[in-house]
């Protein structure tokens, strides 16, 4: 795993960089170099460049720069954003314009006219809504097509929670000494570009980490074992409107890792019976009791599926349903596996999540982001909450394990915050989210709930990449995640 850092984060690093002699300057002179190198390597001598400069530490980079560029022969501009300058930049300014280095106007500043634009405007400080002179040049750049490259962030992202009203909308993004976690939450992937870290000497520790996949090792399966070694996942699902939901849900439990738990029931109202058995494969059928589609709250019923059971996904494909609330609070309170929230099953717990506080065995809630904001509502009063935090406080609230699902997974049990990045745009789909429902599921009879769902959102990401290559990211259907066909 690598550390993502926070805002303060990254000011305490640089607080102990100054103690051991890398000051201020030091690390705007690194930073300057660390862009000039890029910068030359994606132009041509003959190039254009503009270098659009702020009054703070972010606007000293780009002047250190400029006056790089300027000593190497390059045709750099320099277009100020800022009418006051901090100590740092206008001592930059006062270097550039000793060596003649040209300048532009602002409100004259033509993105077309250059081949290559740096935003050095305002970086990790931006936490309100551009407005002025820099929201105006952000447009520009935005509404043009001339290469951006930020320095350490774009403009107008907030590097804590990566939201934004407006934004530099970077082609790539050389951010310093590490990445931040705005760059790759909320907004910031779309607005970062390619994305790659300067090591301008400052070492900095997060609470916030990255998975890869060399964290992650599998349990291997044992030369002699049977099914029930490797778990049996129930999956509650289906309602006369979303059949297919539950199917997919199941299918990916079944095959996660192309057998992640060795058996895989799927439990659906009685009376849909006819629409599943046409459609059963390796996977076994458990019939519910229920009322026009929609499962009853049958205690003996439930207390079969917990015999031998490592896991219990219940929500994909449920539809509204009054006794779901009271289906998911026996569960809870009897199930001795673990037992994953997903879909339906997270909207009827929503404004009634203390009730999840207590519960007999493991517990993972698996919502995307807009139902984690009906999970969380009123939680928070303070618009700036990174959405690490407010994972972690769901977690532990809850007692759970939370994945938030989004283009960078949210992943805390309450103590750490896990980030995965693995996945396509593709996955933006109906059913993606049901199959990786089913993945937690399987991954969770061999593992911790924790563990389970960072292995599950890492290679459900990766299957995703992988299926995107043969189908392509507009036709790739959930079901393409979870075998070949």
């Amino acid at each position: 795993m690598f550390d993502v850092l926070t805002v303060r984060e990254v000011k305490a690093a640089e607080a102990r960089a100054a103690e051991n002699g890398l000051n201020q300057d030091v690390l705007i002179e690194n930073a300057a170099a660390a862009l000039k190198a890029t910068v030359c390597a994606l132009t041509k001598p003959q190039d254009k460049i503009a270098v659009l400069c702020g009054g703070g530490n972010n606007g000293a980079d780009g002047l250190s720069l400029a006056r790089q560029l300027h000593l190497a022969g390059r045709a750099v501009t320099v277009v100020y954003t800022a009418r006051t300058l901090g100590e740092a930049a206008a001592a930059r300014q006062k270097a550039c314009r000793a060596l003649g280095v040209p300048e532009c106007d602002a409100q004259a500043f033509r993105p077309q006219d250059f081949a290559f634009i740096v935003d050095a405007m305002l970086g990790t400080g931006c936490n309100r809504p551009l407005d002025g002179v820099v929201r105006d040049l952000v447009q520009k750049l935005n509404d043009g097509d001339t290469y951006v490259l930020a320095a350490d962030m774009p403009t107008g992202l907030n590097a804590d929670t990566g939201e934004t009203d407006l934004a530099v909308i970077a082609d790539q993004t050389v951010t310093f000494s590490c990445v931040k976690a705005g760059q790759i939450v909320g907004e910031g992937r779309n607005c970062c570009g390619t994305l790659t870290v300067a090591d301008i000497g400052v070492r900095g520790e997060g609470a916030t980490k990255v998975v890869t996949g060399d964290d992650l090792p599998l349990l291997q399966r044992r030369p002699v074992s049977h099914k029930y070694h490797y778990g049996r996942v129930r999956v509650i699902a289906g309602s006369p409107t979303m059949i297919g939901a539950a199917l997919l849900a199941h299918e990916s439990a079944a095959a996660a890792l192309r057998s992640g738990a060795g058996l895989a029931t799927l439990c659906v109202p009685a009376s849909l019976k006819a629409a599943y058995q046409g459609r059963a494969k390796e996977e076994t059928l458990c019939f519910l009791p229920d009322v026009d589609g929609k499962i009853l709250l049958d205690k003996d019923s439930l207390d079969a599926l917990f015999v031998k059971t490592g896991a219990i996904l219940i929500g994909p494909g449920m539809g509204e349903n009054d006794r779901l609330f009271a289906i998911i609070e026996y569960i809870k309170d009897n199930f001795a596996g673990t037992l994953v929230l997903d879909a339906d099953a997270l909207n009827a717990v929503a404004g009634r999540t203390r009730m999840l506080r207590e519960h007999k065995g493991g517990l993972i809630l698996t919502p995307h982001m807009g139902e984690f904001a009906r999970l969380t509502q009123g939680m928070f009063s303070d618009p700036f909450v990174s959405v690490g935090d407010k994972v972690r406080a769901l977690a532990e609230d809850v007692h759970a394990v939370v994945a938030a699902k989004s283009a960078t997974t949210v992943i805390s049990d309450g103590n750490g915050v896990y980030l995965n990045v693995t996945g396509t745009p593709a996955l933006a789909k109906g059913g993606s989210g049901d199959v990786l429902g089913g993945m937690v599921a399987a991954f969770a009879c061999r593992y911790d709930p924790l563990a389970a769902t960072l292995r599950a959102c890492y290679h459900f990401g990766k299957c995703a990449e992988v299926a995107e290559k043969l189908y392509g990211a507009e036709s790739l259907l959930a079901e393409h995640i979870i075998v070949k066909k």
